[in-house]
């Protein structure tokens, strides 16, 4: 008897509901699937049917949720709520089985995420890059190069750690034997405005410059930040310490200019990313230094990439400090 009840149960869980999200378009169009993530005016949406999808939020008539979400609205207000369809335009209705149902405007959202654990409003991701580089022909070239970035933002907090390690052989001699790491803190004290603080070390095996610590601070603006990137520039004040491989050291203040341009192309099958900072010292001999990237990442699926990218490091001096170099790399990523 204990069987049979078994196989009835077996036989009757494919036929129960399963929870799923529901998207209603202008257009009389309906999505069914699971929102990912919603930030300016778009939507991300994993469709049964389509994949991920982008939506325009402007688009959405109106949405329905079975599981709990955390919403923020235009003032900031924390709110894990399950979502119901409004027969409003452009409107949902949030309800926590506390205090009655609110309606509200789409278009009055700032975020709508999933709730994480502890710090609920938690957004992290990430991406480590391997490129290769070997060449047979007369120079023998051989170059590694390992990029790990990561970032992680709740609130108005945000923190970036990178680092990254570069090892060159020309005619199996060691050229290029070196490596970063910076960590970045950003506060948006405003919807736009933050203040940033970012501490970096490098370490060169070869180069004139053993040592070299970077620590700036200064304000920034995110002109844009939604599912399909985000544009922000910063201006800090830098203070630089240059230990040289002959003994000699130096130390300068300056001002740096940086910014940093995000964004995916068709359907995010590829992201262009430009990101670039430039200081001025306070030096008589060096006039400006530029350290700029620039690149194409071609998204294979959703934790593997391949990235073409170009890399200039520059600086303008009047002694033999100048430096003009350009390297192109082709990497393979994995992203989280």
């Amino acid at each position: 008897m204990l069987k049979s009840r078994f196989v009835l149960l077996v036989a009757l869980f494919p036929a129960l509901p399963t929870l799923a999200d529901t998207l209603w378009l202008d257009n009389g169009d309906r999505l069914t699937g699971r929102i990912e993530f919603m930030e300016g005016n778009r939507l991300i949406f994993h469709s049964d049917v389509a994949g991920q999808v982008a939506v325009d939020v402007g688009r959405i008539r109106t949405l329905e949720s079975d599981g709990p979400l955390l919403v923020k609205t235009a003032d900031d207000t924390k709110r894990a709520r399950r979502i119901q369809a409004s027969d409003g335009e452009g409107r949902i209705t949030l309800v926590n089985g506390q205090t009655q149902p609110l309606e509200v405007e789409l278009a009055s959202l700032r975020q709508i995420m999933e709730p994480k654990p502890v710090v609920e409003d938690w957004i992290w991701d990430g991406r480590a890059t391997l490129s290769l580089e070997l060449d047979n022909t007369e120079s023998k070239r051989r170059d590694l190069d390992i990029d790990v970035s990561t970032e992680a933002r709740h609130g108005d907090w945000r923190h970036a750690l990178s680092s990254e390690f570069e090892r060159d052989y020309r005619n199996d001699i060691k050229s290029r034997h070196w490596w970063e790491t910076d960590y970045t803190l950003s506060w948006f004290f405003a919807e736009k405005w933050f203040w940033q603080n970012r501490v970096s070390y490098m370490r060169d095996h070869i180069g004139d410059v053993e040592r070299q610590i970077q620590i700036g601070s200064g304000p920034g603006y995110e002109w844009w930040n939604n599912a399909l990137g985000r544009f922000e520039t910063s201006a800090r004040f830098e203070h630089l310490r240059l230990d040289g491989r002959d003994g000699s050291d130096s130390r300068t203040n300056g001002l740096g200019l940086n910014w940093d341009y995000r964004r995916y192309l068709f359907g995010k099958r590829f992201q262009l990313v430009h990101n670039a900072e430039t200081i001025v010292p306070y030096d008589d001999n060096v006039d400006y230094m530029v350290d700029a990237e620039l690149g194409l990442r071609y998204l294979l699926n959703s934790w593997a990439s391949l990235s073409l990218l170009t890399e200039w490091d520059y600086i303008n001096s009047s002694d033999d400090k100048s430096l003009n170099e350009t390297r192109y790399t082709l990497g393979l990523g994995v992203n989280w």
